[in-house]
């Protein structure tokens, strides 16, 4: 195992620590998916920039939905780096001044520079620059001159950041913040936090892709949370895991992305290279939990790539890995079956 392997191992096992103790402190459950027998209330919604769907099963109190939403609502305006009311976007524009935010917008940005110094910059919130000049979820995206790539590629640098009390300032005014790989994770584990304290017990919060289950479907039954197959219809699993107070996350290729002369280039940039990252996977799940332990991972493991990656999340306590390769094989990390029960879509049909 290379120095930098074990360096990242080093570092991370730190972080999960840290974040391991607040978990414990908080005692923080999840949210899942309709695979409840009993009655429940259930709303889907656009916000993330995804479909948010939020489904409760023990307490079906309306007012608890609409107030949830409202607070998904809030974080999404205040964490967005296109809404010019958004901290994010007040941050990025100053011009390298000073801007004072919202705790909650100091404490996600604190956790992202976490995982990025822990990824030796892998992983790295201030590619904004990039991801904009991409602008991969546009209407016409196309592969940017790479004068311009390189000139984004400049910008990036979690070190830019400097944070004073609840003041934010960018050292290179041209760096931009881009919260897209934590502020999902983060914000998953605030609706869950808020509705255990409104006494729900048994619900399922899905942020298109960051899925949290509070409890279990039933005594001693698990949720079921599929793993979506790539490129295929939202509906078709490659599998099934059975979790109970869990977060899995998935982040992958197969849904926002462009082809251009016949090459697909995904959202997941490398600001190694300033380009769409490429290696042999689909796909990455990670099974953790709190979904703002998994985000971040996701995103380095799928930078990392199937071998580094799973060296890597196999040091980390608490926490698995389904890697879904490019050739169609189902790779997991040795706490899958043994912490958590994963059945592939093959095995569940024919039993």
């Amino acid at each position: 195992m290379n120095r930098e392997i074990m360096k990242m191992i080093r570092m991370f096992r730190k972080f999960f620590a840290v974040l391991t103790a607040a978990a414990v402190l908080s005692s923080v459950p999840a949210c899942s998916k309709k695979n409840d027998e009993s009655p429940y209330i259930s709303d889907t919604k656009f916000l993330l920039n995804t479909s948010c769907t939020i489904s409760l099963y023990d307490k079906q109190d309306h007012a608890i939905l609409d107030q949830v939403f409202r607070l998904c609502a809030y974080y999404d305006q205040l964490f967005s780096a296109t809404n010019q009311k958004s901290d994010i976007y007040k941050i990025n524009h100053a011009g390298g001044k000073a801007v004072k935010v919202s705790p909650d917008t100091v404490a996600v940005i604190r956790h992202g520079i976490g995982y990025s110094r822990q990824s030796g910059g892998l992983f790295d919130i201030t590619v904004g620059a990039l991801t904009t000049l991409w602008d991969i979820e546009g209407e016409h995206p196309v592969v940017p001159p790479e004068n311009k790539i390189k000139a984004a590629m400049k910008t990036i640098s979690y070190r830019n950041i400097v944070i004073k009390g609840n003041s934010v300032a960018l050292k290179n005014p041209d760096t931009r913040i881009d919260l897209g790989g934590v502020a999902k994770g983060f914000i998953a584990d605030k609706l869950k936090a808020f509705l255990l304290a409104k006494g729900v017990q048994r619900a399922i919060v899905n942020l298109g892709g960051n899925v949290v289950v509070l409890g279990s479907k039933a005594p001693n039954t698990p949720w079921i949370v599929g793993v979506q197959q790539p490129f295929a219809g939202k509906n078709e699993d490659i599998g099934y895991l059975y979790v109970s107070d869990k977060s899995v996350v998935t982040s992958g290729i197969y849904e926002r992305y462009f082809i251009q002369d016949g090459k697909l280039y995904a959202h997941i940039l490398d600001p190694r290279t300033g380009y769409p990252v490429e290696n042999n996977l689909n796909s990455v799940t990670i099974v953790s939990n709190e979904s703002k332990q998994g985000d971040g991972l996701a995103a380095t493991c799928f930078l990392l790539g199937v071998e580094r990656a799973t060296r890597l999340v196999e040091t980390l306590p608490d926490v698995d890995a389904i890697f879904i390769t490019k050739d169609g094989k189902i790779i997991t990390t040795k706490g899958i079956n043994k912490r958590i029960k994963f059945v592939p879509a093959t095995k569940a049909k024919a039993d």
